[in-house]
């Protein structure tokens, strides 16, 4: 990020990048278990429906440490 920026528009633009980010896991989020479950609906291998549940973990997961990260970020400015 540029550092000829004031504080008001780093955190604009922190917030944006944390948005961006958010949405894009929980799009992914959504449609790993919406995927899971039409997988297990329609009689998929278990292993089929079990990966797409870890997949949808990981993703909570990144959601969770984007979350994180951008707390820590606004507590240190």
């Amino acid at each position: 990020m540029p550092r000829d920026l004031d504080d008001e528009s780093m955190r604009k633009l922190a917030r944006s990048f944390y948005v961006v980010r958010m949405t894009r896991y929980g799009a992914l989020l959504v449609a790993a278990l919406g995927t899971g479950a039409l997988a297990a609906a329609e009689g998929a291998p278990t292993w089929v429906w079990v990966a797409l549940l870890v997949l949808a973990v990981v993703f909570l997961t990144g959601m969770v440490l984007t979350r994180r990260r951008y707390l820590r970020s606004l507590a240190t400015s």
